[in-house]
């Protein structure tokens, strides 16, 4: 059976580009959801944004739709989770399939939807229902297994103390991918902009992906490592980005003014960063280029667009060859492996001798929608042989690629219908092995694979340090470092540690000082703990158990999940992860905040130009919140104290008129002039004060007045009162405290 999980061949192709006559493709305005909503004109161009792969779009038109629908359509249902599913906005994904699917596998589905909300599903930690979804399709069987098997699922943890793996420093807001060590460079892919202005033709308009190179002495791992669980990211974080969908050749990463309004930070890498170099003859590459391998004799050996695409206008992926040296590459030429018309080669591995080339194709009679192939030669002077597939072992019903030749003799690759721990986990198996078709893939243990795609393993000489790919943070392609460390044999008792991560719900930032609450279900007792500055908590683990975990911090909303923990002698100390990130959510009532930019001319009520792009991020915040809010406008102090009252209300009332113009409900919004009463500076009657200085008293705040769907209140307790390592008895909280969380 041949079968392709889309998203993952998103992944998987990387380059692989549908070519259009448009060069940006930009999302739709609110307004333009309010004139067109439930038109059939609205779904004819939804239909056409969909089967034409601008999903970002497509997901716009078809949420119009279906906004004033009485019963929702099962196709367009279908079809816009797809949307989010490819631009790996997980949790709307999810939330649409939820719609779709409410009791959960009914055999309506079809394979590749099962697929989708299992493998979204297990990126939660909800691997009971990975495993309901998974388990009828042919040759995910074993996958579904090891999901089911709890004892499975720590074994493959076994490890977690021995490895360490950091983020680097050098990672963007694009994309970063497919690593490989060479010398004291570290060459990988990305789709960030250069000096050029030349963008990608596509759905989304945007960067191809190059190669870059660092010099390893200028990378360097940040001290606070980013957490390891899959955060569910907003819909408004998702739609700013722009993710890349079938084609993930380029990411638009503008940041758009309302994830600036919320979070008024620079995203967790920094601003300040080392400065690497595209690589030089890659330049000259019209398409996309990445994904190396390197052999002893510098040929270089990379993944490559067709220059022409096929008569679907589908531009398919070629491997290429060339010669490295510290100039560049030179001698470019393509390889006979691949076809332009039917299907793609790319992700190419080379053993060091030049003499074995492996790398992954879509074409027809494989066993999956990717598999992993080779070709030999006895000398590198020599013509390639045949190309042969590996043997079953190797290559499954789901996708295999990223293989990777180490001097050591192993080849590594992912594989995402193998037993793991999500989507595309990193296995290895001795490379001669492979070619004999004997021996078992080995899977790399937590925290080298997680509940996300982790891909793209490189080492050095001693097989101890690397680097790997991985979106477990937000959902985006990062490097990370890892180094192998076995834990030193002792007598002493090994611990066992049950560890999460608190964060802020829209900017990811971790909270510190946050009281968390794991509650044991067999022996109804309840642990303390306080998050540290990365918002990590950590629970000593005594026995197996059922737990709830909750997380309260008086200025946000809580958050709960719940787990197993299980605790048995290892022979070094372990850590088992939470499920998931516990997501403090800062909308709640009293919540205020300051609409940056939003200035007013000296005695005018007019909404200024400058102005609208905040408000139409406000508008973005509204559509993706069940909240109502107050929106009050203050003065400077020039003018009497009545007239300013009546000029605030009079800027309340024109913002207030704006928003509902673009489709925001009147009810939800109250306008309020506080006139010259809430100075934010010494700028009162009489002060002499430059037009700067008064023009930052004349401003529009919001503030949560409340919701419009039911929503969890803030848990009302002194968190002062519990100290970080401490055990209490459950009835020492209210009955209700983890009634939401069951």
């Amino acid at each position: 059976m041949k079968l392709l999980t889309i998203n993952i061949i998103a992944l998987l192709m990387l380059f692989c580009s549908t070519l259009t006559k448009e060069n940006t493709i930009q999302a739709q305005t609110s307004n333009h959801k309010t004139n067109q909503a439930n038109s059939p004109v609205l779904l004819k161009k939804a239909e056409a944004a969909y089967q034409n792969f601008k999903f970002s779009i497509a997901a716009d038109y078809f949420e119009s739709f279906l906004k004033d629908q009485t019963h929702s359509s099962k196709d367009v249902l279908t079809k816009l989770a797809d949307c989010y599913w490819q631009m790996r906005d997980y949790s709307n994904a999810l939330h649409i399939y939820k719609q779709l699917y409410p009791a959960g596998n009914d055999g309506n589905a079809s394979l590749s939807d099962q697929i989708h909300i299992a493998e979204l599903s297990a990126r939660y930690g909800e691997y009971q229902q990975a495993y309901e979804w998974l388990k009828s399709i042919p040759g995910y069987e074993l996958k579904a297994k090891a999901y089911k098997d709890q004892k499975s699922l720590n074994l493959m943890k076994k490890d977690s103390i021995n490895w360490t793996l950091r983020y680097l420093n050098i990672n963007t807001d694009y994309r970063e991918f497919s690593p490989f060590l060479l010398g004291n460079n570290l060459f990988f892919s990305s789709n960030k902009p250069t000096q050029s202005k030349t963008e990608s033709f596509g759905w989304d308009g945007n960067n191809y992906v190059k190669l870059w190179k660092f010099q390893v002495s200028d990378i360097d791992s940040t001290t606070t490592q980013p957490s390891d669980s899959i955060s569910r990211k907003s819909k408004l974080n998702a739609k700013s980005k722009k993710l890349a969908g079938l084609y993930e050749y380029g990411d638009n990463k503008q940041k758009s003014n309302a994830v600036n309004i919320l979070i008024n930070q620079s995203y967790l890498n920094g601003d300040s960063k080392p400065i690497g170099s595209i690589v030089k003859g890659f330049e000259k590459i019209q398409f996309n280029a990445g994904a190396i391998s390197v052999d002893k004799n510098n040929h270089i050996y990379f993944s490559s667009n067709y220059t022409k695409a096929d008569k679907n206008n589908v531009n398919r992926i070629c491997i290429m060859e060339g010669v490295y040296d510290n100039s560049g590459v030179t001698k470019i030429h393509q390889l006979p492996f691949g076809d332009a018309n039917s299907y793609s080669v790319m992700h190419p591995a080379i053993n060091p001798a030049g003499t074995l080339l492996v790398f992954s194709s879509d074409k027809s009679k494989g066993k999956g929608g990717y598999d992993l192939y080779y070709t030999q030669r006895q000398s590198t002077k020599l013509p390639w042989d045949s190309v042969k597939t590996f043997a079953n072992k190797i290559n499954t019903a789901g996708n295999e690629v990223f293989p990777n030749i180490t001097a050591d003799g192993y080849l590594y690759y992912s594989s995402d219908a193998m037993p793991g721990l999500g989507g595309l986990d990193i296995f290895r198996i001795p490379l001669q092995d492979a070619l004999d078709g004997k021996g078992e893939p080995q899977h790399l243990s937590y925290p080298i694979n997680s509940q996300a795609d982790d891909f793209g393993w490189t080492q050095d000489s001693t097989g101890t340090k690397g680097y790997l790919t991985s979106d477990r943070l937000n959902g985006n392609d990062n490097l990370y470092s890892f180094n192998y460390r076995p834990a030193k044999i002792s007598r002493a008792p090994r611990k066992s540690f049950f560890e999460g991560t608190v964060v802020e719900k829209e900017s990811l930032t971790p909270i510190e000082g946050a009281t968390v609450f794991l509650y044991e279900k067999a022996e109804k007792t309840v642990y303390i703990a306080k998050t540290n500055v990365q918002g990590k908590y950590s629970f000593p683990v005594f026995t197996t158990s059922d737990v709830v975990i909750k997380a309260i911090d008086n200025r946000y909303l809580g958050d709960c999940t719940t787990s197993n923990v299980v605790y048995e002698p290892q022979p070094s100390d372990t850590i088992q992860k939470a499920p998931r990130d516990l997501m403090l959510d800062k909308f709640k009532v009293g919540f205020v905040w300051k609409l940056s930019n939003i200035h007013y001319d000296f005695n005018k009520a007019n909404i200024r130009t400058d102005a609208k792009p905040i408000l139409d991020s406000l508008v973005t915040i509204l559509n993706s919140h069940p909240i109502t809010v107050e929106l009050g406008s203050h003065t400077d102090s020039r003018g009497t104290a009545t007239y300013n009252a009546r000029l605030s209300q009079h800027r309340a009332d024109a913002a207030v008129e704006y928003l509902i113009q673009h489709g925001i409900d009147a009810k939800r919004i109250t306008a309020k002039g506080y006139g010259e009463s809430q100075l934010l500076n010494k700028c009162a009657d009489g002060v002499p004060c430059s037009d700067e200085e008064h023009q930052a008293n004349r401003r529009t705040e919001v503030k949560v007045t409340g919701y419009t769907v039911p929503q969890k209140q803030p848990v009302n307790i002194d968190t002062n009162k519990f100290k970080d390592k401490e055990k209490i008895d459950s009835s020492a909280l209210p009955t209700d405290f983890f009634d939401e969380c069951k």
